[in-house]
This record gives structure tokens, C-alpha cells and sequence, in this order.
């Protein structure tokens, strides 16, 4: 084996062993059949003969109680149970005839069935004298003729009992002998095997597993930079075959840094380029919230220089807390985490006003692992303009509105009143109608006026400190009625020493309003309404929740509904504007919040926002 190569080696071992194992499980096979065998035998020569003799002996036992039955009772004769026990009787001496395995089994069967037809013989004639001489004359004859013959078929019956039952034990026996010696010599095999298995498993170990941990050992080396790694092992087979393509392969590692080295730089300026191309502001920063590259683009908004921003902390060098804010969370959370990644924000960039949309992105391996961020800064300053166009038009049409709604309001009430003149159902049911649209048309422009405010900034706030409780009872209060009325249970999961907000009373108790009264339209139908509002205080902001256990959002509308005149399809149109979710999105970020949802549709919904602690 000295000439051979290790693969030959590890062979022959591995069909060494086989052989061995073979060996061992061939013998216990045969062992074991040879076990299963004498069992088979117990059970097929003895059990069903002692089987057999014992129904015979029951069987001829019944029918001697029918006869005793038979001639001390005064009525006639009825031979209906003999007959069935002599069936059984008859049955079962069949079965013991077709399973003759014992010397001397065969002449008691013989002698069992010679006695067996004389009795039932002698039962005929029995009937006979009973019916013709009477009882006497019967017990008579039944003593002398028919109990002898009883007695002796009995005697044989149980002989053929005790023959299978000595078998049986002397079988037994012999089971028990093979059954040890099957164990002692499948354990002497195993053991041997397991002797051979842990010389040959010493021996592969000295030829193969070392040399090999000396490579991983190398290996982890180069890994870390140090490509001076040789590997010293003798011989032609594989393994010294790979130490020197392994030292080989170390000398040709160090050739190559350099021209690696020189390739990576050449690609970098590449991805330099590439991202310095790019009309969006780039952030990257690592895991540890040092920027490690920004563009052109993002300079020239931020009013910061790339070498100097570089490996600095991300607010050393930006001061922007609302940016990094995200950026933190959207770092240190799951991928699946579904927390808002995009930020509008407002920066003067020479001398003028721009707006940026930051979308940001983690940055993970292929393992999940989180290693950095991205934040793009997509400029929206025309988007922004075109939407203050528009909000500019929805706020001119919506005072112009104002007028016309106000006499149609008031010239309805006049019909309705009858001011004008009497008027009949039809143009009553015409009028209501008028007026039930008009009052639609009314709230909509209120909510479309109150919406321009707050998005030009026209409206003021007032902010103080507030306790969050106070705001709750105040936004809930007109709702009780309607609590109650439709049975709606309402849980407030709020402490008592919770911190104060900063905050409007009357445009935050709005935003509550709204949340509630939406949440108090789609409740369900078959099975009793729940709203659970909850707060808790994270970081140095307070999280507040409105659920439901109503209709639920479908996925498609969650991200759309705080936008105007958005309304889920799938939900019955209740009476809504559409407009209420944009007017509570624009007074919690005027707060300084955020506003969200999770839903599932047939589950109900959850409103989450927050507000600044006081």
C-alpha cells in the first residue's frame, strides 16, 4: 500500500469494514431466522393441536352434561345440544389429524377416534331405551355402557394434550439455546468490527485528517492577507499531490495582489463615476453611521464636501435629526419591518427653497446581515410646485363655492319650510334630496378649504402641553351616544403617569375624531364592534394606535388613503369626502409625527401615529 494513493487506501478500508458489517449481519440474520423458525414451529406443531384437544375435551364434556340432563328430567329426550358438541367434538379432531408433528400423536388421535364413534353410538341406542323403557333402564345403561367411554375418550383426549405441551417446552428450550447463542456470537462479531472500525478511523485520521487541518489552518492565513503560506508533506499521493498545488497556488496569490489591487482601483473609479452621474442626491453610510460616500448632487444640497465628510459620523457632519432618524431605524430593524422609509424635506440651495424626497434603503449580504444604508435624495421642488398649484385652484374654486352653497342652503330650508308656498310629497322627497346633496357639497368644501389651510400654513397653532387623556375623553364624548346605540365597546390601554405632548387640543382631538368616527363606519355587521386606543412613549415620542376589528384595507389602498379624495374600493362608500385621512396626515406631520396603517381585510385595521413628548 506504500506505492498506492490515498483515495485507493480510504477503499480498500471502507470495503474492509463493509465486509466485516456484512459478515455480522449475514450471521445475525440467520440467527435470527433460524429463532423465527423455531418459534413458527412451537406455534404451528403444538399450539393449534393443544388448541384442538382442549375444544374436544369441552366439547365431550358438554355433551355428557346434556345426556345427565336428558334422563334426570321427566320430559322426552332433545339431543339438539349433543348434536352441536358432537360437530365441535368432530371439527377439532379434524384440525388435530391435519396437524400430526409428535411420534405416537397419530395412534392417540386413532384410539380418540375409534372411542369418540363408539360413544356417540351408544348416545343413539341410549335415546332409544329412554324413549321405549323409561329412565331406569337408561341411568342403567348410560353407568355401565356410556360413562366407561367417557372416561376413556377424555383420558385420550388429554394425553394428546400433555404430548403437545412436553413438545412445546423441549421446543422452547431449544429457542432459548439458539437465542444465547446468537447473542454471544453477533456481539463477539461486533465487537471485532468495532475494533477494526476505530484502527482503521486512528490510521485515516494520521494520513488524511491532519494534513488537511494543517491546510485549513494555512488557509484561514491566507485568508487574512498572508499569501507567504507553504505547505511541507512528502509523498506521491493525493494529499501530498495537493500541497503542492496548494503551494503553487500561494506563489501565484502573491503575483496577482498587485495586479488585483490595481484592478479594484480601476473599478472603484468606475463606480465613481457611475454614482457621480447620478442627478439624485447618494448618502451611503456603514453600520456604524459613518458616510462612506456621497455624490456631486448630494453636496451641492447639503452644502457639505465628500472629503471631508468622509468616515465622520453621519450628524457631525449633516445636522439633520429627522434624516438620520430614519435612517437609524431603518438600519437596526428586520427586512421584513415595515416602518416608513421615505421623508419630504426643505433645504435652500443658493439662495432658494428645493425639496427633496429621501427614499432610504439598508444595505445586506446575501445572509441578511445589515452592513449600511442608503439614502437617496430625489429632487421634488417642480412636484412640489405643480401640487401647490393645485391646492391653490381646489382653494379658489372652494371659496367661490362658498356663496352659491350658502343660498342653495338657505333657499332648501325655505322650500322645506314652506315659506313660498305649500308643496306636495314628490317635490318634498326633490327638495330633501337637494338639500342631503347640498349638505355633502357643503362638508366637502369645508374639509377642501381646512386641507388648503393646512397645507399653505395659513392655519395657526396653538401648542402646548397637553395630557393625552384629555384629549381622548374630549374627542370621544360625541361618539357615546352612538356607543351605545350600536353596542361598540371601547378600550383605552393608556397609563395614568404617561408623559404630556405638545401639541393643538382641538387639531389633534380632531385627527382622534376622524380616526374613530372611520373606524365606528366599517365596523362589522355580524359580530359586536371593538375599538382599542392605545399610547405608549418610544424614545422621545409618543406612539398612539387606533384599531378596529372591522372590514379591514386591502394592501393596495394603505399606502394611498391618506392621499385627497382616496376611499378603499372594497369598503361601502359610508358618506366619506376622502378627505379626512389627508387632513389628519397634514396635522400630525405639521406636529412633527408621522401617520400610518396596518390592516388585513376581514381583521380590522390599526392607525398609528405619533406626536412630539412634552
Amino acid at each position: 500500500m506504500k506505492n498506492r494513493g490515498i483515495k485507493f487506501k480510504i477503499l480498500l478500508i471502507f470495503i474492509l469494514i463493509f465486509i466485516l458489517l456484512a459478515i455480522n449481519s449475514i450471521w445475525a440474520i440467520i440467527n435470527f431466522n433460524s429463532l423465527s423458525n423455531s418459534i413458527e414451529n412451537i406455534m404451528e406443531s403444538n399450539y393449534k393441536t393443544i388448541e384442538a384437544a382442549q375444544s374436544m375435551t369441552v366439547a365431550i364434556e358438554r355433551q355428557d352434561s346434556a345426556e345427565l340432563e336428558q334422563m334426570f328430567s321427566n320430559s322426552d329426550i332433545n339431543s339438539s345440544s349433543f348434536r352441536e358438541n358432537e360437530v365441535e367434538f368432530l371439527r377439532n379432531l379434524s384440525r388435530a389429524e391435519d396437524n400430526i408433528t409428535e411420534e405416537g400423536e397419530a395412534e392417540i388421535l386413532s384410539r380418540i377416534n375409534t372411542l369418540y364413534i363408539e360413544y356417540v353410538d351408544k348416545y343413539s341406542i341410549l335415546v332409544d331405551i329412554q324413549n321405549n323403557e323409561g329412565s331406569n333402564s337408561a341411568k342403567e345403561y348410560y353407568y355401565n355402557e356410556i360413562l366407561p367411554l367417557f372416561e376413556e375418550t377424555k383420558e385420550e383426549t388429554r394425553k394428546l394434550l400433555t404430548l403437545n405441551q412436553l413438545s412445546m417446552v423441549s421446543r422452547k428450550d431449544r429457542a432459548h439455546d439458539i437465542s444465547t447463542s446468537a447473542t454471544f456470537s453477533t456481539m463477539l462479531i461486533s465487537i471485532l468490527t468495532i475494533i477494526i472500525g476505530i484502527v482503521m478511523a486512528v490510521y485515516l485520521s494520521n494520513k488524511v485528517v491532519k494534513p488537511i487541518q494543517d491546510l485549513i489552518t494555512k488557509i484561514k492565513k491566507i485568508a487574512e492577507g498572508d499569501y507567504k503560506q507553504q505547505l511541507d508533506i512528502s509523498g506521491s499521493d493525493e494529499i501530498a499531490r495537493l500541497a503542492k498545488e496548494f503551494n503553487t497556488m500561494t506563489q501565484k496569490l502573491q503575483s496577482y495582489e498587485l495586479l488585483n489591487i490595481k484592478k479594484l482601483m480601476e473599478e472603484k473609479q468606475k463606480s465613481d463615476a457611475i454614482v457621480e452621474s447620478i442627478s439624485d442626491g447618494i448618502i451611503v453610510t456603514n453600520d456604524e453611521h459613518k458616510i462612506l460616500l456621497v455624490n456631486r448632487a448630494a453636496e451641492k444640497a447639503l452644502d457639505i464636501r465628500e472629503k471631508e465628510a468622509l468616515n465622520r459620523h453621519f450628524l457631525e457632519v449633516i445636522k439633520k435629526e429627522d434624516i438620520f432618524e430614519i435612517i437609524e431605524k431603518v438600519k437596526d430593524k428586520s427586512p421584513n419591518y415595515e416602518y416608513k422609509k421615505y421623508l419630504d424635506i426643505s433645504l435652500e440651495v443658493d439662495g432658494k427653497n428645493e425639496y427633496y424626497r429621501l427614499n432610504v434603503r439598508p444595505i445586506r449580504t446575501r445572509e441578511g446581515e445589515n452592513i449600511g444604508v442608503v439614502t437617496l435624495m430625489q429632487n421634488i421642488t417642480k412636484l412640489k410646485e405643480v401640487d401647490q398649484i393645485k391646492s391653490d385652484f381646489v382653494s379658489t374654486v372652494s371659496h367661490e363655492f362658498r356663496t352659491p352653497l350658502t343660498s342653495i342652503t338657505m333657499g332648501v330650508g325655505l322650500l322645506l319650510d314652506e315659506v313660498p308656498g305649500p308643496i306636495n310629497e314628490e317635490q318634498k322627497e326633490l327638495v330633501e334630496a337637494i338639500e342631503e346633496d347640498s349638505e355633502r357639497l357643503r362638508k366637502l368644501v369645508s374639509d377642501l378649504l381646512d386641507l388648503s389651510r393646512m397645507e399653505s400654513g395659513n392655519i395657526k397653532m396653538d401648542i402646548e402641553r397637553h395630557n393625552l387623556k384629555d384629549i381622548l375623553d374630549n374627542a370621544i364624548k360625541p361618539f357615546k351616544r352612538q356607543f351605545e346605540e350600536q353596542g361598540v365597546d371601547i378600550e383605552l390601554k393608556i397609563r395614568k403617569n404617561l408623559s404630556e405632548v405638545k401639541v393643538d387640543f382641538n387639531k389633534i382631538s380632531w385627527v382622534f375624531t376622524n380616526l374613530i368616527g372611520n373606524a365606528l363606519r366599517y365596523l362589522p355587521e355580524d359580530k359586536k364592534g371593538k375599538i382599542i386606543i392605545n399610547a405608549k412613549e418610544t424614545a422621545n415620542k409618543m406612539l398612539i394606535s387606533v384599531s378596529d376589528n372591522g372590514k379591514g384595507i386591502s394592501e393596495e389602498y394603505q399606502q394611498k388613503i391618506f392621499e385627497k379624495f382616496i376611499q378603499a374600493k372594497d369598503n361601502d362608500n359610508k358618506g366619506g369626502t376622502g378627505l379626512g385621512l389627508a387632513i389628519s396626515k397634514e396635522i400630525v406631520n405639521a406636529h412633527g409625527g408621522e401617520i400610518w396603517v396596518k390592516s388585513k381585510v376581514g381583521e380590522g385595521s390599526t392607525f398609528y401615529f405619533t406626536l412630539k413628548l412634552g
